[in-house]
């Protein structure tokens, strides 16, 4: 996996200021250059375990992908790093406190996943508007290797319905979030350290009961979930304690597995952040078991 190296930042701004230069010419070698540059942005982040630097830095790579995403609007890759990067800030930063900002960036990151599927594929274009079955039947023009934006995309818009669970026309969204989803899953059930599994283990143990809550689906997804991911990715550990457990009540398994979590010292850079952040996480929960259980 490449990094984001201290060069290429200048080179993201200047290819950034050439896109609007009006130069066509100067235009297209800047797209050539921007969609590997717009990929690695986040890798750089991944290996950084300290987490505040990497809370109070990503504004700014918002910022420029922002504009990135607004000047090459044609350009999935640079729109897919958008999503992406909004999403990770709105999921991993934003408290509970900041409500309204969480929603305005989710709304923001299912908007360029969107718009980078729609560029994929013309006919998904014109089904994200229309009827379920014309949605259903444009998803299967979609690869594998579209997998990686279908998911970001995803869960961008399952985490906005969530984040706006008091609208019934968010709500009314779902159906086609599970039919994105399910084509991930078709197309490569193992991606993202098992990141399918993870959404379903979210979505059978948070439906109402009496309306489609299944712990036992959960705790199969979760698990399998962990397997893929192997034990060097701490945050499925973390995820499953979050939500199987406690929505199962089972304090006893909480507890192990978050301080699992914090005994564990993996070794693999690519997942220094995202291990930082579990651990993070699975301090937090410990400390609020009381109020849970």
């Amino acid at each position: 996996m490449k990094l984001l190296q201290p060069w290429m930042l200048p080179v993201l701004l200047t290819a950034g200021m050439l896109l609007n230069s009006g130069c066509v010419l100067v235009r297209k070698g800047a797209a050539r250059m921007i969609s590997p540059v717009a990929t690695q942005l986040s890798d750089g982040f991944m290996r950084e375990n300290d987490v505040d630097l990497v809370r109070d830095g990503a504004p700014a790579f918002l910022l420029m992908l922002d504009a990135l995403a607004e000047a090459h609007p044609d350009n999935p890759a640079v729109l897919l790093a958008a999503a992406e990067a909004q999403l990770a800030y709105a999921v991993g930063f934003v408290g509970q406190e900041q409500k309204e900002r969480a929603k305005t960036m989710l709304l923001k990151s299912k908007t360029f996943g969107l718009r980078a599927l729609s560029k994929k594929n013309k006919h998904f274009a014109a089904a994200v508007d229309g009827s379920y079955d014309d949605f259903r039947h444009a998803l299967t023009r979609f690869k594998q290797p579209d997998a990686e934006a279908l998911l970001s995309t995803a869960t961008a818009w399952v985490m906005w319905i969530i984040a706006n669970s008091d609208s019934p026309a968010a709500l009314g969204d779902m159906p086609k979030v599970m039919e994105l989803m399910q084509r991930v899953h078709v197309l490569d059930p193992d991606i993202r350290q098992g990141g399918v599994d993870q959404f379903y283990g979210i979505y059978y143990t948070v439906l109402p009961l009496g309306a489609g809550r299944d712990l036992d689906k959960a705790r199969e997804h979760f698990e399998h979930s962990i397997q893929v991911a192997g034990p060097d990715y701490l945050l499925n550990q973390v995820t499953f304690a979050e939500f199987y457990a406690r929505y199962a009540l089972d304090q006893e398994l909480f507890e192990r597995t978050l301080r699992n979590v914090l005994a564990a010292e993996p070794g693999v850079p690519e997942f220094t952040l995202m291990n930082a952040v579990a651990k993070m996480r699975a301090q937090t929960l410990l400390s609020q078991m009381d109020d849970l259980f």
